[in-house]
């Protein structure tokens, strides 16, 4: 090991020595963990704005109680994006296991009991952004085929979908972490290849590992292939309920909604067609890759990979998730014309206000 090569963190610098042949380290694709999440939160964020002002200015007045799925959605969309600037998590697959960890000191939390709350708390907001999603899979499908269990949305009834997100959120985070925790083991399996690729110690990271099978004598260790299943459960169960209600819609809406009013047929092709995009956006950067990172130790294949450039593309979903509503959904192209035009005309009123008593003035 060289010890020219150095990182530093918060803010997270890397100098990188030709001592070391560009192949052996993964230094860049830290930096690409780092880059992605920022461009994530900045549009996240903007987008996520533009879309609450049109729903404040009455976009979504016609969408009954889903238009508080919609702003709740964005919310914790922006929610998740802040989280992940602030912990930057990575992943690191190597053989029989993988690490998840992170370079930042997030909040000051150092000492060994605390620092790995912060990727415990992405954990958790990771899985209730998840499960979120699907819940708006199965309000869609109720306001199709089954329109009176909407009232669960409605009233007290609607915090059992805050309890069915925390739960998904808890199930996932608190599984992680101990399922996940690091041992001797998993410290050793893990030192060289952390020393050689990101010249970083591992016993001062906050992370979480898995070593699927004990490098001594191949035996399985079988918490943290239970940590693996926890994990699949979670995040298959989410996935084949959005599956469920979009094949269904998919193959059953069109007749269902031939005796709707036009307007109410119109909303629901609408929707659906944000709900296709909704569900190809995180099978591509979500779905798969995670599915990736967690089969790869079970295989125990001779591999280094930098996986979390994978994982962190999940950020940029909440933007895309904005942007496809408003794109697809006429209701917010329609109130932004009209907001733009407010707007126009106030800057004519104000400009024509201006020119008149500079007139005004001259005059006298």
């Amino acid at each position: 090991m060289h010890s020219d090569v150095t990182v530093y963190t918060a803010p997270v610098k890397f100098a990188i020595s030709q001592a070391m042949p560009y192949s052996e380290n993964f230094l860049f694709w830290i930096w690409a963990t780092h880059l992605v999440p920022k461009i994530g939160f900045i549009f996240t964020t903007l987008f996520g704005s533009i879309l609450l002002l049109l729903n404040f200015f009455g976009a979504q007045k016609s969408f009954g109680t889903y238009k508080y799925l919609i702003s709740m959605f964005t919310i914790l969309g922006v929610t998740f994006s802040a989280i992940e600037i602030l912990v930057y998590p990575n992943v690191h697959n190597f053989n029989a296991g993988f690490l998840f960890f992170s370079f930042e000191k997030t909040l000051g939390m150092v000492d060994s009991w605390n620092r790995n709350i912060p990727i415990t708390s992405y954990t958790f907001f990771h899985s209730t952004t998840m499960a979120l999603l699907s819940v708006q899979f199965i309000y869609r499908y109720w306001a199709v085929f089954d329109i009176h269990k909407l009232r669960y949305f409605k009233g007290p009834n609607a915090l059992i979908w805050v309890a069915y997100c925390s739960f998904f959120g808890f199930q996932y985070s608190l599984g992680s972490s101990y399922f996940f925790k690091r041992d001797d083991v998993s410290d050793e399996y893990f030192r060289k290849e952390m020393l050689t690729r990101y010249n970083a110690n591992i016993a001062e990271l906050p992370a979480m590992a898995i070593v699927a099978y004990d490098p001594s004598d191949g035996s399985a260790r079988w918490r943290n292939i239970m940590g693996i299943g926890n994990m699949c459960v979670v995040v298959n169960f989410l996935y084949g309920v959005m599956v469920f209600c979009g094949w269904s819609m998919h193959t059953k809406m069109e007749e269902k909604i031939q005796n709707f009013s036009e307007i109410l047929r119109k909303h629901h092709k609408q929707f659906f067609k944000t709900l296709v995009l909704q569900i190809t956006m995180p099978t591509i950067i979500l779905f798969i890759p995670i599915c990736i990172i967690m089969i790869l130790p079970l295989l125990n294949l001779n591999i280094s990979i930098p996986s979390g450039v994978m994982l962190c593309c999940f950020t940029l979903y909440p933007a895309t998730d904005s942007l496809i509503v408003m794109y697809v959904v006429s209701e917010y192209r329609i109130t932004a014309r009209r907001l733009q035009k407010m707007v126009c005309g106030s800057c004519c009123h104000i400009r024509h206000k201006k020119v008149l008593d500079t007139n005004l003035t001259s005059l006298a």
